[in-house]
Formats: C-alpha cells, sequence, structure tokens
C-alpha cells in the first residue's frame, strides 16, 4: 500500500529574510497635541465619553487610530497614531469641531508632528481622566532652546509609556495608569499651551487647507512694472 508522505519544505533564513523585506509596511504618522477646554462647555458634557465615541468611529470606519489621551481638568494633551489620511480626516474634525460657535476647545496648540514611523507606541487607543480642577494658565519664561528640549523629553515620556503599557498584561493594565509613566508640571502646561506653538488655525491653513497656486510674475498680463522702471516713465506723460 502506498502511503504519500508530505514533507514540509523548511525556510532558509535568506527566505525568511527576503519574507519580511516584501511584507507591506504601513508608515504610522504621529501627532501630539495640547488643548484647553471650555470651562462652561464640559461642565455640561462629558469629554471623555465624547472623544471616546469619535476616536472610535472614526477607527472603525478608516483604520486604526492608537495612542494617548490625558485629561487634567481643563487641560488635556493628546498622542495620536494612525496611518497618514487618516490622521488628515481626524485633524479636519478637530479643526471643525473647533470652528463651531459652542464648542469644548478654548485652544488647540500642535506640539509634534512626525511622519514615516515604523511602528506605534501604542496597540490602541487609551484615555485616562484624573479629574483635577484648573489649571490656571500663566505666563511662561523658558527660552526656545529650552522649549525644544522639554518637548522631547515629553514626547520620549509619552511613547515610552505607551511601549511599557501595551507589553503588560491584561490585569496589569487595570492595576497600572499611563499617566504615572508621563509626569506633566503646570510649568509644562503652561509651555504646551504657549503662542509660540502652531495653533490649530495655522495648522489647518498649512497643511489641511486648499492649495493656492499664484502664477509666476511674467506669466501675468498685464505685468507689473518694477518700481525703479515705474519712477523712470512717470514724467514721459507731463
Amino acid at each position: 500500500m502506498n502511503q504519500e508522505i508530505q514533507v514540509e519544505q523548511r525556510l532558509s533564513l535568506y527566505d525568511i529574510v527576503r519574507e519580511k523585506r516584501e511584507e507591506k509596511q504601513v508608515p504610522i504618522s504621529r501627532m501630539v497635541y495640547a488643548t484647553y477646554f471650555s470651562e462652561s462647555a464640559i461642565q455640561k458634557i462629558d469629554v471623555e465619553q465624547v472623544l471616546t465615541k469619535q476616536i472610535k468611529e472614526l477607527s472603525d470606519t478608516q483604520g486604526q487610530i492608537s495612542g494617548f489621551l490625558l485629561i487634567r481638568g481643563l487641560f488635556s494633551l493628546h498622542l495620536v497614531e494612525t496611518q497618514s489620511h487618516v490622521m488628515n480626516l481626524w485633524m479636519r474634525n478637530l479643526y471643525a469641531e473647533y470652528r463651531k460657535e459652542k464648542n469644548i476647545y478654548s485652544m488647540i496648540n500642535i506640539v509634534t508632528v512626525n511622519e514615516d514611523n515604523p511602528t506605534r507606541c501604542f496597540d490602541r487607543w487609551y484615555c485616562e481622566n484624573l479629574f483635577q480642577t484648573g489649571p490656571q494658565l500663566s505666563d511662561m519664561d523658558k527660552t526656545e532652546a529650552q522649549c525644544q528640549e522639554r518637548v522631547w523629553e515629553l514626547y520620549q515620556q509619552v511613547c515610552n509609556a505607551g511601549i511599557k503599557h501595551s507589553a503588560r498584561t491584561q490585569k496589569d493594565k487595570q492595576q497600572n495608569k499611563i499617566a504615572n509613566d508621563v509626569p506633566i508640571s503646570l510649568d509644562d502646561i503652561n509651555m504646551l499651551l504657549h503662542k509660540r506653538f502652531m495653533s490649530i488655525e495655522e495648522y489647518n491653513e498649512l497643511y489641511l487647507g486648499d492649495i493656492k497656486i499664484e502664477l509666476e510674475q511674467e506669466k501675468v498680463y498685464p505685468q507689473t512694472l518694477p518700481l525703479t522702471r515705474a519712477l523712470e516713465y512717470k514724467d514721459l506723460g507731463e
């Protein structure tokens, strides 16, 4: 009786490396922005519930959104990571919400933006609300260099906290807060909400608004004379 013997082909190291290289890796965009809520608005709605619903709806229909939203009273720090087109949709929705006559935001500052990240720091989207009052904003006395250094530290802390938390078991996740690994002082909050950072209006105009193309001067008719030539010919008719 003939029995068919199936031999499973073993992959060589070369085959494994080739397969990994051929795998399609979609680059991830990552953004951090800081917000200051309208005190009158958040007294009427559950901010955490509203934002969780918005994230879920976009994530379910367009593509996974991961990251971390930290709410501390009127202040929030939000790290969002997703594919580039989904990020644009989220930011358009955020800007549209900000432009409403009655909205939950009084200020939105873009802290960092970077694209083409090979991996995510967070395995899903998390939100932690510390239920604090305030904070009351005040002036900032940091230099440009000090701001850049501190922003980089905060960015690294949030990313590392995400990697650490994502590796935990479900039980450990329930017992440990991400916020414990992201210490943010009142001085940090005043810095993140300072006018030195790009506002949501500036971001929209620069990245999301319609592109305005102006023809070069030599392609425009009639051409505008340079000031020196205009002065040269201004007396010809006198």
